[in-house]
């Protein structure tokens, strides 16, 4: 692990981090304590954290292939010879964790501002029994009935959506901006160094 625990806290600490993180989790926010574990521990099998945190193997092993996928933890395998079961070894691959941070907030405002268009751009009508939302296109096709229950669709304001997707929206912008050292590499802290040290 390139970076010491502190700056791993600090790091999970950043409402951004925090965000992102329970993008990768699905919002499952048990993942926060299967890397806090790790983190802990440093390297640990997948049943060692079950037994750790009292929760099921099968949870844990969901979030350690989400945050797997993100490249947030590593694994080693080793297989028994007599049983010719495999064992799992995860580690915390944090030093990554920036990149991975920065790319998935870009890719969240960019979702929320195509969402932001089309809540702006349409008419919305919804079914109060199955609290499922057609653009207005989409009601006039179905008749504007239900195709789930047939019940009768009613107009929707969405007024309220459009703020919570503004608000979510400035949110990752502000963050994007405060955190731009928190994002910086190496190679650019390097080239800036490089840069104060040019003479007019």
């Amino acid at each position: 692990m390139a970076l010491s625990k502190e700056e791993i806290y600090t790091m999970l600490d950043n409402p951004l981090v925090q965000q992102v993180l329970l993008e990768i989790l699905d919002d499952d926010i048990n993942g926060f304590d299967v890397l806090m574990v790790l983190i802990d521990l440093v390297e640990a099998t997948d049943d060692e954290i079950s037994r750790h945190l009292n929760l099921k193997l099968n949870t844990v092993r969901k979030l350690l292939y989400k945050l797997y996928d993100a490249r947030l933890v590593n694994y080693d395998r080793e297989k028994d010879e007599e049983s010719n079961w495999y064992t799992y070894t995860w580690k915390p691959a944090l030093d990554k964790l920036p990149e991975v941070v920065k790319r998935k907030a870009q890719d969240m405002l960019k979702k929320l501002r195509e969402q932001l268009v089309i809540e702006e751009g349409n008419m919305f009508f919804y079914c109060p029994k199955c609290e499922i939302k057609y653009i207005f296109e989409e009601a006039m096709d179905y008749g504007f009935r239900c195709p789930q229950c047939d019940g009768i669709l009613k107009e929707y304001d969405n007024k309220r959506d459009i703020k919570i997707l503004k608000d979510q929206i400035m949110f990752l912008e502000e963050e994007l901006q405060l955190n731009k050292p928190f994002f910086s590499t190496e190679a650019d802290k390097s080239k800036n160094r490089k840069n104060t040290n040019v003479i007019a």
